[in-house]
């Protein structure tokens, strides 16, 4: 009797194990992992150091393609937005609404940790925004702004659809947007320099692959 119910119970585990695993490979096999996929986001947007004294969080928003040719590596290009208000305690005088709006572009580079449809990553790569200065404060103007992205997020991969959540810091350099800020101890080939102060986003995209 009692070999009956451990080879009973021994074949209870392999079934639930053999099930499980089935599943797991059931979900894996349906997410389509590779391809191209088109993503549509939205978060929040900060800055820190000195920028981060004059210029409070705002709403960041963008849209990206996404080529992936293996289920671990990405390549991107995207379309990124902020619009921020300056720190009440700065001297203003212009338009009502969003303080500074930023347009850019950047391409990155994405390498998944695992791959499983739910994928942990690092990301890294390079861009250039333009600032519109719209309301007049003390050292801040338009101008054109190169920056490193640097961050990592989490992937999930079901069927066709993706959602990713993501948090990157951007070395801003040689930016003239705001004058006031003091550049970093890293130099640059030719006359850049990374700022002291750089730039946080934290955003959540969605989209679909084909």
């Amino acid at each position: 009797m009692t070999k009956k119910l451990v080879a009973g119970a021994g074949i209870a585990v392999l079934s639930l194990w053999a099930g499980s695993a089935m599943a797991r490979e059931g979900r894996e096999s349906s997410a389509d992992m590779r391809g191209l996929t088109v993503q549509l986001g939205g978060g929040v947007e900060g800055y820190t150091s000195a920028l981060g004294q004059d210029i409070d969080p705002g709403v960041a928003y963008g849209a990206t393609i996404v080529l992936k040719p293996t289920k671990v590596v990405g390549l991107e290009l995207g379309y990124s937005g902020a619009a921020n208000n300056f720190d009440t305690q700065l001297p203003l005088t212009g338009t009502s609404g969003p303080d500074v709006l930023r347009n850019g572009a950047q391409a990155v580079a994405t390498v998944g940790l695992t791959a499983a449809p739910l994928q942990p990553y690092v990301l890294a790569g390079l861009g250039i925004s333009n600032y519109n200065v719209r309301n007049a404060a003390p050292g801040f103007q338009d101008d054109n702004v190169g920056l490193v992205p640097l961050g990592a997020g989490l992937r999930l991969h079901i069927g066709d659809f993706v959602a990713d959540a993501r948090l990157n810091y951007n070395l801003l350099f040689d930016q003239e947007f705001a004058g006031t800020v003091p550049p970093a101890n890293v130099d640059l080939p030719g006359n850049e320099t990374f700022s002291s102060g750089g730039s946080y986003t934290g955003t959540l995209n969605l989209g679909a692959t084909w």
